[in-house]
């Protein structure tokens, strides 16, 4: 029964011990099945920021991983004539804590666009940016990850109001709507890059719809896991069957879903992506080098993108940005390092280039080693403890059988009479005088007083 409970409580702990080695404890939990679905007013509780430029709000949303980086839609900057981010913008992040509380505004430094970025058709429309947070607290965010662990999405907008000078924009209540209904197959009608491409991308016909009548798409999408959500992708580009987003009869929203691009985004900031998923067996893709088809065909309406605010700097140019020249940085603000925190359910950073695939490999191999070698050191535990009580078992056990033997083995009477004595007691109690015992010398020996 002792083994027996050793085992048990070892076997308990090695359980714990494997499974948060292997990530299992750091996933997000999936949630309870819930009456009432989650509510849109929860998008208060999401922290979240929007890119400025030359001192004035963009309708552009950043999608944060931390307070020192965030994904951002490539068409929402601006270019120079090499196809690098034109710096000289003044991008910053006004940093939002979730309701209309600010964190500030901070400096971008970098912008790096994905070198696969296409401005004609929007393809792999996103970009990196590093920001300076200064002295505030250090926290990141989830990224949605598996579409299939939704249960609904939530198309978001954040806005600010310019008060002007030097005072601190206000932000505004965000605004929210669940998605409604399934237009896929209209939206890929509408636009070949969506057709060809319906995993990393998504489309809806929802608008909000402006105080002039004119029609603008949600900044952000967020995927809902009762009771959790998380942002997962940000507006890209609209296809208007119609003249503006004033006049029109139809409007496709598409959505680039960053999933895909977690890996990228790590490898340029040079630090951990945090997804959020609900299945512990989900594989994200790892691919540092992902990019979308780019079809041949042309959408069938008029197509706008970026900042829709109209208060973007400059057009974007018509070459499409290469791998060497897509990150652009500046040194009018102060650069802060980026803070790693590992995670078993983030993709891993490595260095850009030929080196990408090795280092992940490297990586992900030292992590499988380590938990193997912590199984196996586990596993022997148990049986060097199973191994001990056998032992003290079979020790105990001998010094008991050497004990009977000693008394068996003694001289003349004496040793007979001992042996008699522990088997029978007080019936070796006297001699009949012919010096033979009262009782057969051959009773058998009781053994008593052993735990089996």
């Amino acid at each position: 029964m002792k083994v027996a409970n050793y085992l048990s409580l070892v076997t308990t702990g090695l359980s714990l011990l494997v499974a948060t080695a292997m990530g299992e404890t750091s996933v997000p939990a999936a949630g309870q099945q819930l009456v009432k679905r989650l509510a849109t007013t929860a998008i208060t509780g999401q922290k979240g920021a929007v890119l400025f430029a030359n001192g004035k709000p963009t309708s552009c949303e950043v999608a944060l991983v931390s307070n020192l980086i965030g994904y951002v839609a490539a068409n929402c900057l601006s270019y120079s004539a090499d196809g690098t981010v034109d710096m000289s913008q003044n991008y910053q992040v006004m940093l939002s804590d979730g309701t209309t509380t600010s964190l500030g505004m901070f400096g971008v430094y970098s912008a790096t666009a994905h070198f696969k970025y296409d401005p004609t058709t929007f393809a792999n429309n996103v970009a990196l940016l590093k920001f300076n947070s200064g002295g505030t607290r250090q926290w990141k965010n989830y990224i949605g990850a598996n579409r299939a662990d939704w249960t609904s999405k939530f198309y978001v907008s954040r806005g600010v109001a310019n008060t002007g000078g030097s005072a601190m924009p206000a932000w505004q209540p965000a605004q929210a709507v669940v998605e409604a209904g399934d237009v896929t197959s209209q939206c890929a009608a509408a636009s070949p890059l969506f057709a060809s491409n319906t995993n990393d991308l998504l489309c809806t016909t929802q608008v909000i719809t402006t105080s002039s009548a004119c029609a603008l798409p949600y900044s952000t999408i967020y995927g809902v896991r009762d009771p959790n959500l998380a942002v997962a992708g940000l507006y890209s580009h609209s296809v208007i069957i119609g003249d503006s987003l004033c006049k029109y009869t139809q409007i496709y929203n598409y959505y680039t879903l960053l999933t895909s691009y977690l890996e990228w985004g790590g490898n340029v900031a040079k630090s951990t992506i945090y997804l959020f998923v609900a299945d512990v067996n989900y594989v994200n893709n790892n691919n540092p080098n992902f990019s979308m088809v780019v079809p041949s065909g042309k959408p069938s309406g008029l197509v706008v993108g970026g900042d829709l605010s109209g208060n973007s700097p400059k057009p974007i140019p018509t070459p499409t940005p290469t791998s060497s020249s897509t990150t652009s940085t500046t040194t009018s603000t102060s650069t802060s390092t980026s803070t790693s925190t590992s995670s078993s359910t983030s993709p891993s950073s490595s260095p850009t280039g030929a080196s990408t695939n090795s280092g992940q490999n490297t990586e992900k191999k030292g992590i499988n080693i380590g938990i193997i070698l912590l199984i196996v050191g586990l596993v022997l535990l148990v049986i060097a403890i199973i191994a001990y009580l056998l032992y003290r078992r079979y020790k105990k056990r001998k010094e008991q059988n050497q004990g009977d033997l000693m008394s068996m083995n003694g001289d003349g009477n004496t040793g007979h009479q001992d042996f008699i004595r522990m088997s029978r007691g007080s019936n070796m109690a006297a001699h009949n005088g012919q010096g033979h015992l009262n009782v057969p010398i051959n009773v058998p020996y009781e053994r008593k007083g052993y735990e089996y």
